[in-house]
């Protein structure tokens, strides 16, 4: 009950840092108080920055160390309103209303011309018509810590908060994860960043570097495969299988052979990740033809047990049984041959 308290008087303070630093027009829309989280929901038609955020958990955690008094009082629900207590997401009062009151005596000044600024009136700082549990000052709350905020809908966003003991949790357990991380890197968390910096130019340079040996690669399985160019009557063809790591990679390969060819027919396959893959590719005068690509690795794939298609002159599929490759390819070249001899 006490953890239910202190969150849901964060709630308060929460909506009141964020009409201060947002603006009045924010308004209350459902609410989801927790022994372990709260959770806002509040009108505004903008993503919160991080700047306005940190602004935000900030006013609620100065009003928390302040310590102020949370009054609570019954008054009738007229002149709860009347005097400034706010009451939304259309519920229904009764005659006597909850008000529960957080005032501004010792707010700290750095924040005090913000707060003015931004709509804040009067010596409340926060004052709403409320039934819930509450703590008795706003210390006992601890300290407050936004997890995250994000839209749910149009004009609508949501917060997600800790406060008292769930927060501190949550410091110990980035803390655990920031030593962790550390030491995995072998360094301390303050040098921590640059670590990381470091670690992602190597990664940047390495994948660059392998990006060319796998360029250097194609172009050499690519030389090879075109001094072994076939022919069905008088098209030329180019077919294959072809180690290479990506589906890209065995596009790229395909690319460099049709215009090679000028004229003719490219049937590759490949396992990619496990998995076999088979693309063929066709000049457009041997289209005219009557070759058709995407039937070609349609009657192909099926052999492995899987399927595909494409364009006349453009066409992949894939498969599950790796150890039919090379019978799906001869069963391309039986339908490729096909559709020469029927044109």
């Amino acid at each position: 009950r006490q953890n239910a308290g202190r969150n849901h008087t964060a709630t308060h303070l929460l909506h009141a840092a964020l009409r201060a630093v947002l603006g009045n027009h924010v308004r209350q829309q459902g609410s989801l108080v927790t022994p372990d989280r709260l959770r806002f929901d509040f009108t505004h038609v903008s993503p919160v920055s991080v700047e306005e955020m940190q602004q935000v958990e900030e006013l609620v955690n100065s009003q928390i160390r302040n310590n102020q008094e949370v009054l609570k009082s019954e008054t009738t629900y007229r002149q709860a309103v009347a005097d400034g207590a706010l009451a939304f997401f259309g519920e229904r009062y009764g005659d006597q209303v909850r008000v529960i009151e957080i005032r501004n005596q010792g707010w700290n000044v750095d924040h005090s011309d913000a707060i003015e600024s931004k709509g804040a009136t009067g010596d409340a700082f926060s004052m709403e018509v409320c039934g819930g549990t509450h703590v008795d000052r706003t210390g006992d709350i601890g300290y407050c810590h936004i997890l995250g905020e994000g839209s749910i809908g149009a004009g609508l966003r949501r917060i997600e908060a800790v406060t008292g003991r769930a927060a501190e949790a949550l410091v110990r357990e980035q803390d655990h994860l920031l030593t962790t991380v550390a030491r995995r890197l072998e360094t301390s968390s303050q040098e921590m960043m640059a670590k990381i910096d470091s670690l992602l130019d190597e990664i940047t340079r390495l994948r660059r570097e392998g990006m060319e040996r796998n360029r250097t690669t194609s172009l050499e399985v690519a030389q090879a495969l075109l001094e072994g160019t076939s022919q069905i009557g008088d098209v030329r063809i180019v077919s294959g299988v072809v180690e290479i790591s990506s589906a890209e990679s065995l596009r790229q390969i395909a690319d460099w052979l049709r215009d090679k060819l000028g004229s003719g027919i490219v049937s590759l396959g490949a396992v990619v990740n496990e998995r076999p893959m088979i693309l063929v590719m066709a000049t457009k005068d041997v289209v005219a033809r009557g070759v058709h690509a995407g039937n070609t690795v349609y009657n192909a794939a099926k052999v492995m047990g899987g399927g595909g298609g494409g364009r006349p002159d453009m066409a992949q599929g894939g498969g599950r049984d790796v150890s039919k490759l090379k019978k799906a390819l001869s069963v391309a070249q039986e339908t490729l041959t096909r559709q020469l001899i029927e044109s």
